[in-house]
């Protein structure tokens, strides 16, 4: 195939980024959740701990979802697969929109968090299969700028929304774009390859999604209970069990749910921690941010909200010429501007954190995004660019399943971490309390982020394996 974009066809990258539209409807919905929490404690008479979990748990299904991506991808028409995507994002949708209870909420956000979980796996398996590898960087980042603009524009939109009229416009006024976004797809889509008739691993199923809710659920509850046997350590010593036990399970597996022969390649790995990493704090910046405004700094919904904008579109403009950068220069040089940008943006939050206003907020953000959008999605296009081809689908299932899950592990860390500041300072005002979990935070996110500086400096010229 020709790396000129002018032979890709018409309908294929109507296929690629109606998905990514899809993708980009339910990930902005995730994330314009986040600004409603204060509202949602009040209606629903709860919790900040116990409302996070209308952004956690629809991470955790999503990343469940994620696993058997590389299953289902490999035994069913993609057709079916965006139908049922398409499907369950709307029916989510009006159950969220219509919610007489956070429980009627919660299950809304799981169905809708499987229609996420289907669609967006299929943008990049597109990518991979159908786009020359010459022009694969560019279409990553142009189709992955829609994702990437999604978890930063949702608190803004979220604000918006919740400030003129209901949280309950949030699913409204996305179902009819995410509905159009499904039908171009499904008329659009090709396979490059006819389904083949598979056994689901169901015990590596169970295995994987126990491991993933027990590491959530362990370091959901130490805020609450310290580092008690039964809440904290029993679940995180099954998720430990749970992931040994699918480990040698998929080893030895002539049909494993997750090759796990990828991690042979150490460039994949490298680039997968990235992804996984700055996903972490990314998500986790988006909750940590605007809910400090509101909690601390007294702001309004819509104000929380619109500072993350800036940071948004700066995300959304460079994100493609990030892109075309690493087409031509290879990954080494817009690895090495991102890491220095994200590393500039979350030291200046960490010393600041107990003089933080809006303005700070925006300028910090800002820079993050800039150097997010250097790292994002190009960690990812170099990571399956280093895959033989029978093994990309199952690297597209541990970067998709990842990403999914980073979002949910750092909503429900920094919501940890913000509440830290009443142990630190049980008899101070609560504002107090939150800028101080809120400083522990940030300092956090800097050592996390210095290491993905790290990795991130180490990549090798880009190759295709």
């Amino acid at each position: 195939m020709s790396s000129n974009s002018t032979q890709i066809t018409t309908r294929t990258k109507a296929a690629i980024f109606g998905a990514a539209s899809l993708a980009f409807c339910g990930i902005l919905v995730e994330t314009s959740m986040n600004v409603t929490f204060p509202t949602l404690m009040r209606q629903f008479n709860t919790s900040l701990e116990t409302v996070q979990w209308v952004t956690t748990a629809y991470l955790l299904a999503v990343a469940a979802t994620m696993v058997i991506t590389a299953f289902i991808q490999a035994r069913f028409h993609w057709q079916t697969i965006i139908n049922i995507g398409g499907s369950a994002f709307v029916l989510g949708g009006l159950l969220c929109a219509l919610a007489p209870s956070l429980w009627v909420l919660l299950l809304g956000r799981i169905i809708q968090a499987i229609g996420t979980g289907f669609a967006l796996p299929l943008v990049f398996a597109q990518i991979m299969t159908q786009i020359p590898f010459e022009s694969q960087g560019r279409f990553t980042g142009t189709a992955g700028m829609l994702i990437a603009l999604a978890p930063s524009l949702g608190p803004t939109y979220g604000g918006l929304v919740t400030q003129l009229a209901s949280w309950r416009l949030i699913f409204g006024i996305t179902l009819p774009f995410g509905l159009i976004a499904w039908l171009v797809t499904a008329q659009a889509i090709q396979q490059p390859h006819a389904p083949q008739r598979l056994a689901f691993p169901g015990r590596q199923f169970i295995l994987i999604v126990v491991a993933l809710i027990g590491l959530l659920f362990g370091v959901n509850n130490f805020s609450s209970h310290g580092l008690s046997l039964i809440y904290v350590g029993l679940p995180l010593l099954l998720a430990i069990v749970a992931l040994i036990g699918f480990i040698m399970i998929a080893a030895r597996a002539s049909h494993p749910l997750i090759n796990l022969t990828v991690f042979k390649q150490g460039d994949f790995t490298r680039a997968l921690l990235i992804y996984f990493l700055i996903q972490f704090i990314q998500i986790g910046m988006t909750f940590l941010l605007p809910n400090f405004a509101q909690l601390v700094l007294g702001k309004n919904a819509l104000i929380s909200g619109l500072m993350l904008l800036a940071g948004s579109l700066c995300a959304a403009i460079i994100s493609p010429f990030a892109g075309k950068l690493m087409d031509r220069r290879g990954a080494r040089l817009p690895f090495f501007i991102g890491s220095g940008f994200i590393v500039l943006a979350t030291l200046g939050l960490a010393l600041t954190a107990r003089h933080l206003s809006i303005a700070l907020i925006v300028g910090g953000f800002v820079i993050f995004q800039i150097g997010f959008a250097c790292l994002f999605n190009n960690a990812l296009t170099y990571g399956l660019q280093q895959l033989p081809p029978h093994l990309i689908g199952d690297g597209n299932a541990l970067f998709n399943t990842l990403q999914q899950y980073a979002g949910s592990l750092g909503t429900t860390i920094m919501a940890v971490l913000m509440t830290f500041g009443a142990t630190v300072l049980p008899h101070a005002a609560s504002q107090l309390q939150t800028t101080v979990g809120t400083q522990i935070a940030l300092w956090f996110s800097l050592v996390v982020i210095v290491l993905v500086a790290g990795l991130a400096l180490t990549v090798k010229r880009n190759k295709r394996a």
